[in-house]
């Protein structure tokens, strides 16, 4: 079990992360338990069965959401050094190398879901290439300060490890502090069950002190940093946004929590209950009598004529009687009403309620998000400018890294990133196509602004180079 924090407003961060957390990865089922317990009496519990995890609106939409990253982005320095950056973000370069992109659809999907993500920048164990590792924010505490709220300058990151001596794994907590830029720490502690920091276990797990002179992460300067990215969801200014769409979240459990009531009906309620009263059947045989399902049945067929004989026990006057309960609940009825349920949810995350939809072609897709490429190009357009932002920082800071443990000479500022837009359909093309022609024949835009209207995230510089690039070539082609 995860260590407490002794802060209460720190913890109820992490709890409520955690769960977000459990969500996105599959390990919901005991929440979604829990949250059937609070709607439905022990008794009525037993009679629905297994819970359906089927649905999850929030991992879901948190997925659909996720699209910056389906192709590398392109990354471009000032002119000047861009011919020094080749090793690093170049095709064969040590962040590609590392998989950096690839794994960044992960940290979209993490920060989509939980807010925000940080990516742990690092070195191989052989020292020879750069290391990414995704810290999601339930495992951090962090401060920065108060000039810059939304950057972090003290990150306590907690980490289980695993203790040679006493061949357990223990929690620890990494401390990388550069609030006193002339001393800054890193320091490994133990942590009790608790939240509080036991004994300094760094030259056990480090094997050497990193703290004051001997701090490793340093640029060209001198100047220390910390070895983390933080992405946001949104830029608000500050380091954590914990709560934000939590309706979606305990929406999505009250939805599987209606899924596993409409699977208990479909299973249990959908069919007409017959009934008898005064009569047995005739000729009927017992069937399992030792077993739990022992019951009275007969062969029939539509061609069969059931003989039904008198109870003996009815009393002068009375007749026989037969019939049936209707079925306890339309199943149809009850999916079309989850349905709209998770539509107004998905509003929630910025999706569309058309997006969410009956998935047509197939009778057994169900129900789903189905975002369209329209909507989809607005939400890169909607988190482009606060993962730019992370995605630099990440640029840079792995820049330095490389610098000072792999040798390099790689720039450490300069960075711009592009991040390529879903395809157009190809009516859109043409639309769009004919649009800018028109525009450039009567004189309303230039050849730079039709280039930036192609490639939204070209600035000015880039799109004179793109052009000067396409007429050199047009030139000697």
């Amino acid at each position: 079990m995860m260590p407490i924090n002794p802060n209460p407003l720190v913890q109820r961060r992490i709890e409520h992360t955690s769960l977000r957390h459990r969500m996105l990865t599959g390990r919901w089922l005991q929440d979604l338990v829990d949250t059937i317990a609070e709607h439905i009496p022990a008794d009525r519990q037993a009679a629905w069965g297994v819970p359906d995890m089927s649905s999850n609106i929030f991992k879901a939409a948190s997925s659909s959401l996720c699209g910056l990253y389906r192709e590398a982005p392109t990354i471009a320095v000032t002119e000047t050094r861009e011919n020094q950056s080749a090793g690093l973000v170049g095709s064969e370069g040590l962040i590609n190398r590392a998989g950096l992109w690839p794994l960044m659809q992960r940290v979209q999907f993490f920060t989509i879901g939980m807010r925000e993500c940080f990516l742990r920048i690092d070195i191989t164990d052989d020292g020879k290439d750069l290391l990414y590792r995704i810290v999601t924010p339930d495992f951090v505490d962090a401060e920065s300060s108060a000039g810059d709220p939304s950057r972090p300058n003290k990150i306590k990151e907690m980490r289980l490890r695993y203790d040679e001596d006493l061949k357990k794994y223990e929690w620890t907590i990494d401390l990388l502090d550069i609030s006193n830029p002339d001393n800054p720490r890193y320091e490994v502690f133990t942590i009790s069950q608790n939240g509080e920091i036991d004994k300094n276990v760094t030259e056990k797990y480090l094997k050497q002190n990193f703290s004051g002179a001997d701090y490793p992460y340093r640029d060209q300067n001198g100047v220390p940093f910390l070895p983390y990215s933080l992405y946001h969801a949104e830029i608000h200014g500050h380091l954590f946004d914990p709560f934000a769409m939590r309706e979606v979240v305990a929406g999505a459990l009250t939805s599987a929590t209606m899924y596993s009531f409409f699977v208990h009906l479909a299973r249990d309620c959908s069919h007409p209950q017959r009934w008898l009263m005064g009569a047995g059947l005739a000729g009927a045989d017992m069937f399992d009598n030792n077993l739990a399902s022992r019951r009275n049945a007969i062969s029939s067929d539509p061609a069969s004529i059931l003989i039904f004989a008198p109870d003996p026990d009815l009393q002068s006057g009375q007749q026989p009687q037969i019939g049936q309960f209707q079925a306890g609940g339309d199943v149809g009825e009850m999916l079309e009403a989850i349905t709209i349920y998770e539509r107004r949810l998905a509003t929630y995350m910025g999706i569309n309620p058309a997006d969410v939809q009956k998935m047509s072609g197939d009778p057994r897709s169900g129900f789903a998000i189905a975002i369209s490429r329209s909507s989809l190009r607005e939400a890169q357009r909607k988190f482009a400018p606060s993962f730019r932002k992370s995605d630099i920082d990440t640029l840079e800071i792995s820049a330095k890294m490389a610098n000072r443990f792999l040798g390099g000479s790689y720039p450490e500022t300069g960075y711009r990133i592009e991040y390529h837009a879903i395809p157009l359909s190809p009516m859109e093309q043409k639309e769009q196509r004919e649009n800018l022609l028109s525009l450039l024949d009567a004189g309303l835009i230039s050849k730079v602004d039709a280039i930036q209207i192609l490639h939204p995230d070209l600035d000015d510089t880039d799109a004179k180079r793109m052009l000067l690039r396409i007429a050199n070539d047009n030139l000697s082609f």
